[in-house]
C-alpha cells in the first residue's frame, strides 16, 4: 500500500478489502490489481489505469473514474450508486448485477461490456457506446456498431 501512495502506481497488486474511502489517486494506475471488496467511495481515480482490475463487490459509491481505464474490469455486484464515469473506457467490463443507481455514464464506452441484472434507475447513460453490450434484461445491444 505504501508504493501506491507513493508512486500512484500498484500493479497486479493485492488490495483486496482495502479500506481507501475518498483517496485521492488521480491517474493512478491499478492495472491487474485486486481490489474486490474494498471500500473506495468517495476516491478520485479520474484518468486512472484500471485495466484488468477485480472490483467485485467493492463500493464505489460516489467515486470519480471521469475518463478513467476499465477494460475488461471485473465490477460485478459492486455498489457504483452515484458514480462518475463519464468518457470512461468499459470495454469488455463485467458489470453484472452493479448498482448503477444515478450513475453518470456519459460518453462511457460499454462496447462488449456485460450489464446483466445491473441496477440503471436514474442512471445517464444516453450518450454511452453500445456495441454488442448486454443490458440488465439480458438483450444485446448493437446501437452504435459501425459496419
Amino acid at each position: 500500500m505504501k508504493q501506491l501512495w507513493e508512486t500512484k502506481t500498484c500493479i497486479a497488486c493485492n488490495l483486496r478489502e482495502a479500506k481507501l474511502k475518498g483517496a485521492k489517486l488521480k491517474g493512478a494506475n491499478l492495472r491487474g490489481s485486486n481490489l474486490g471488496l474494498a471500500e473506495l467511495n468517495g476516491v478520485e481515480l479520474t484518468g486512472g489505469d484500471l485495466v484488468n482490475v477485480i472490483l467485485t463487490g467493492a463500493n464505489l459509491a460516489d467515486a470519480d473514474l471521469v475518463d478513467a481505464n476499465l477494460r475488461n474490469a471485473d465490477l460485478r455486484d459492486a455498489n457504483l450508486t452515484n458514480i462518475f464515469l463519464t468518457r470512461a473506457d468499459l470495454r469488455g467490463a463485467l458489470l453484472e448485477n452493479a448498482n448503477l443507481t444515478n450513475a453518470f455514464l456519459r460518453g462511457a464506452n460499454l462496447a462488449g461490456a456485460n450489464l446483466r441484472g445491473a441496477n440503471l434507475e436514474g442512471a445517464d447513460w444516453r450518450s454511452a457506446i453500445l456495441c454488442d453490450t448486454i443490458l440488465p434484461d439480458g438483450s444485446v445491444s448493437d446501437r452504435d456498431c459501425q459496419e
